[in-house]
């Protein structure tokens, strides 16, 4: 790795902390402005204890005051205490399903990845073909199905299709935890996705494989494989590694309603029932961590461009 890398590593990654900073600090202004608060559903009588409680989280100061406090805490790596699961720390609970999400977002990604290059490598090479036909009318309608109505038909085929095919023998287990239950939301997440990689990848390889060098290759009489991955795709890489870096944002924004249809632990249902709880301070940690993993994704795509491309430089 060369020195003008590992600063281009530091400007980003300096640019990803004052990003995460900036949309921390407008979600904490915008939801202490909202009227009310956490503990506004709770059957209090006592007025003195619902006081004890708002002076417990500092919600009695002015929102001035509790962003500074926040701001001290989260400089110290504290991102507070829950309002509505009393005494639970949010970082360690972020930080855990952050993890989860990473988890779900990198197969989903795994997936997208794999089915879109190789559907439109193949489709390239096979151009004007049965298979081509399948793979576009096939891409045509994964890229027009929202990933809700993608996990909705997959539930209904695996768990009550499943289930009544083979007599109970066989369907599929929703929830987390399980390695064999990763398969059915990482393929809702990212099958819209790998539609889009599919419609670049073959669009780049119908231009490369029409250059002057690989015809040359072809008229050498090297075999099609080194032709099509060593001179042809190679090539063809640049424009789909470009794509890869706003899919992968798409992806770990996506995976919010796919964890809520599965009842995947991460960061997207716990954003979803802390703003039902009206839980502030755990909704600014998971905005947090949402502006980290999609910094660190892009991130990740850029330093793929010199591996594919030796003339790219930082």
């Amino acid at each position: 790795m060369t020195r003008g890398t590992l600063i281009y590593i530091g400007q980003r990654l300096l640019l990803i902390t004052l990003t995460a900073l900036i949309v921390s600090s407008v979600v904490f202004i915008g939801v202490h402005q909202l009227p009310g608060n956490a503990f506004l559903t709770e059957r209090r009588t006592n007025a003195a204890a619902q006081a004890a409680l708002l002076h417990h989280y500092g919600l009695d100061l002015p929102w001035p005051v509790q962003y500074v406090n926040w701001l001290t805490g989260v400089l110290h790596g504290d991102l507070g205490e829950s309002l509505v699961n009393r005494g639970v720390r949010i970082t360690p609970l972020v930080l855990r399903e952050a993890a989860t999400s990473a988890t779900l977002g990198f197969w989903a990604m795994v997936f997208t990845v794999t089915l879109g290059m190789s559907l439109g490598i193949v489709a390239a090479v096979k151009q004007n073909t049965l298979l081509d036909y399948v793979a576009s009318f096939c891409a045509v309608i994964g890229y027009s199905m929202p990933s809700f109505v993608t996990a909705t038909f997959l539930v209904l085929l695996t768990v009550t299709g499943f289930y009544a095919w083979t007599g109970g023998t066989i369907y599929e287990n929703i929830g987390w935890g399980k390695p064999e239950q990763i398969p059915v939301p990482a393929i809702s997440l990212g099958l819209l996705p790998s539609a889009i990689i599919f419609r670049l990848t073959r669009a780049s390889m119908l231009e490369v494989i029409r250059q002057d060098y690989v015809r040359t290759a072809w008229a050498k009489g090297l075999r099609s494989r080194i032709v099509v991955i060593r001179h042809a795709l190679r090539n063809a890489l640049i424009p789909v590694v470009t794509i890869l870096g706003p899919i992968t944002t798409s992806v770990i924004t996506g995976s919010i309603v796919i964890e809520y249809i599965f009842g995947i632990p991460g960061l997207g249902k716990e954003f979803i029932n802390s703003i039902a709880n009206r839980d502030y301070n755990i909704v600014i940690g998971v905005f947090t961590f949402y502006a980290i993993l999609v910094g660190l994704a892009n991130l990740l795509v850029d330093l793929v461009y010199p591996m594919i491309d030796p003339r790219i430089r930082y």
